[in-house]
């Protein structure tokens, strides 16, 4: 990913107050577009000029060609206050963040977050490099960016070991029928429908009575022989998958306990 910077210039006098809330508004309609990454964006004012540091999935992100329809709306907002038209500067790569996806056509995907992660929700399969949402359906990429959001909480809630609602934090994140899984399975069949390409979904997993049971678990949903193998040798995908079933298009790992 690369760190980006807009910087806006007054024309007109305006009400900071104003500007601050219109300039938060692109910025929300970029992130819910998917065109920049995270949830808070440095803003400084020098002289008559804002100025915003954030980090993009790629170096053309901002490019017109990727703009929805509300990205435009806030452009327009912007412009009737009397702020300039932006000028964007590629500040350089962000050294910590994964690297796009680079496939023109991804052969699947897999829908997989964890709390510390703010890049694209999506993988490539193949590479597992994050896919930028605007080259997704556009229906799909607020809905993912919510999903996300949510997937995250149950995450950090899990992690922290907050033991009231531990329990429910792990089930929304390992069971199928689960309210954020099927919110998941949903938003993954709609981009199913739109590009024709198979969307797999990881089942977070925690627990078990040991690793030789852990390794003869069968699909969730099928009960199929899903162990993941690779050249007849067991041994994870990306170093993280150990399950893998085409039929349901599922994704899992034997326990973190008995790993």
């Amino acid at each position: 990913m690369y760190v980006c910077q807009l910087s806006f210039e007054c024309e007109l006098d305006i009400e900071l107050d104003e500007a601050q809330q219109a300039i938060s508004m692109l910025l929300d309609q970029y992130r819910y577009n998917g065109q920049i990454i995270g949830r808070e964006f440095p803003l400084t004012l020098i002289d008559d000029k804002f100025e915003i540091t954030f980090v993009c999935p790629e170096q053309d992100s901002l490019a017109v060609k990727y703009n929805n329809e509300f990205v435009l709306k806030a452009f327009e907002q912007l412009k009737q206050l009397g702020l300039s038209t932006p000028k964007f500067t590629l500040k350089g790569l962000e050294c910590q963040s994964d690297f796009s996806d680079t496939c023109d056509q991804p052969k699947a995907l897999v829908l997989y977050s964890t709390y510390v992660q703010s890049c694209s929700p999506l993988r490539c399969l193949e590479h597992f490099a994050p896919v930028p949402l605007y080259k997704m359906p556009e229906q799909v990429r607020k809905p993912l960016i919510k999903w996300q959001e949510s997937q995250a909480a149950c995450d950090q809630l899990q992690m922290n070991e907050i033991t009231e609602i531990e329990p429910f934090a792990i089930e929304q994140l390992s069971q199928l029928d689960s309210e954020l899984l099927q919110n998941g399975n949903a938003i993954a069949k709609t981009i199913q429908q739109q590009i024709n390409i198979p969307v797999y979904q990881y089942l977070y997993r925690v627990g078990g009575e040991s690793l030789e049971a852990e390794q003869q678990r069968l699909c969730p949903s099928c009960d199929g022989d899903w162990l993941f193998t690779k050249d007849d040798q067991k041994e994870p995908l990306h170093g993280l998958f150990d399950f893998k079933c085409d039929e349901c298009l599922l994704v899992s790992n034997v326990s973190w306990d008995w790993q």
